[in-house]
């Protein structure tokens, strides 16, 4: 029986190491202008009459950038000191952002805002394979799943607390403000990161090609774990997730009310926030497949509930699953790819996740508002509960029919 304590010492080795609490620092203050101007933008498109296809299209941008983005971000990240390059796109992000403090100001046309977000979709993109390399050099292998979960936990901690507090304070006074405050944020943790060590630097003569961008998908295929964990990622984050962010608000307003929507969107929150602690004392990465089996499963019965439930706890329960689903996944996801990738081609793998679910999000959000308004928006997270439970027992018959069977036990015990 392993004892809590030994199951706490990934979080005490961790945050024991400077270098990464200094990053962690960093990386959650922009989290929480983030945040901020998650609330705070679309209310300043509104007040400066722009309606919400102009905010489509700006968030059309950032996707499109981050896809974009991804590619370059994954060859930097093994060629170059992903500190150095950490520290351009979060000092790139702030200075987007101060841009469309500037463009909204002066009353510009709608267009140069598309373009700022979409340079601000290519940081995004180039700084997550960077951020998951330098997490790899700061941190020893057995920390690496508390530092991912710590990095989830802060994330999902500030997207509760921030829009509901500071943010509507913002709101009510000049959203413009919040803006703002997320392009200093980003200048802030360009600061912490500049303090961090400049490890794992990696030099390459060779040229950029989009053939080496691409490489992680050999890595991919070539690995039976990391290729049921992309398969997993399909389905828990590609599909089912967003679905739950489209389609939940209207089924869940139309069942209750537009407040209950707020309230699963808090428990949602919530939910994440136990996802990210849970992954980490169970040592979810070391157990892909289980964890993808009983993200899956659990799912389906979130989306179940909130497709079918007929009392408000349901809704609420049904949000908290997607939550916990969600950070579980995305933990263990993270440091399964960090301990099973070769370090040399780590960013590049990680880049090929983030080109694949950035760049397929637009069309399931598209898609999924398209078939909730033809089939009903209630009947569509039923559906999606189907789907999820489906494609966890493809992922379950493909390990027993393709994996070793040594790793698929180790992989579920």
């Amino acid at each position: 029986m392993i004892s809590i304590k030994e199951r706490l010492s990934p979080y005490n080795e961790a945050l024991g190491v400077l270098p990464f609490r200094k990053l962690l620092i960093g990386q959650g203050l922009s989290m929480a202008g983030d945040a901020i101007c998650l609330a705070a933008l679309p209310i300043a498109l509104i007040r400066d009459g722009f309606g919400g296809d102009v905010f489509g299209f700006i968030m059309a941008a950032v996707g499109v950038g981050t896809v974009i983005g991804a590619l370059a971000g994954g060859m930097l990240a093994d060629r170059k000191s992903p500190r150095q390059v950490l520290i351009y796109t979060d000092t790139a992000r702030g200075l987007a952002q101060l841009a469309a403090v500037a463009l909204l100001v002066t009353g510009a046309h709608w267009g140069f805002l598309v373009l700022a977000y979409l340079i601000f979709g290519i940081g995004i993109g180039v700084s997550k394979p960077c951020a998951q390399v330098l997490l790899v050099n700061l941190l020893p292998k057995k920390a690496l799943v508390a530092g991912n979960g710590a990095m989830n936990f802060i994330d999902n901690l500030v997207a509760i607390l921030f829009p509901a507090t500071l943010g509507v304070f913002i709101i009510l006074w000049d959203p413009v403000w919040g803006i703002l405050i997320d392009g200093l944020t980003f200048f802030c943790a360009a600061i912490y990161t500049a303090q961090l060590p400049n490890v794992g630097h990696h030099e390459s003569e060779e040229e950029f090609s989009l053939r080496e961008a691409l490489n992680g998908i050999t890595v991919v295929v070539n690995n039976a774990t990391l290729l049921l964990g992309f398969a997993a990622t399909l389905v828990v984050n590609v599909l089912c997730f967003p679905i739950f962010l489209v389609v939940a608000p209207y089924a869940i307003s139309q069942r209750f009310s537009e407040d209950m929507w707020g309230y699963c969107l808090a428990a949602s929150g919530f939910g994440a926030c136990i996802g990210s602690v849970i992954t980490v004392l169970a040592s979810g990465h070391e157990r892909l497949v289980g964890l993808a089996v009983t993200c899956g499963l659990f799912l389906a019965g979130a989306m179940a509930l909130l497709g079918l439930g007929t009392s408000a706890w349901m809704a609420i329960l049904g949000a908290t699953f997607v939550g916990i689903v969600e950070a579980s996944w995305l933990t263990g996801w993270a440091t399964a790819m960090q301990t099973h990738s070769p370090e040399k081609d780590l960013g590049k793998v990680v880049a090929v996740d983030t080109f694949v679910t950035s760049g397929v999000h637009p069309f399931i959000y598209l898609g999924s508002g398209v078939v909730g308004g033809i089939v009903g928006y209630s009947q569509t997270l039923t559906l999606t509960a189907v789907v999820s439970a489906v494609g966890t027992l493809l992922i379950v018959l493909t390990s027993l029919m393709f994996m070793p069977r040594s790793a698929r036990n180790d992989q579920v015990q």
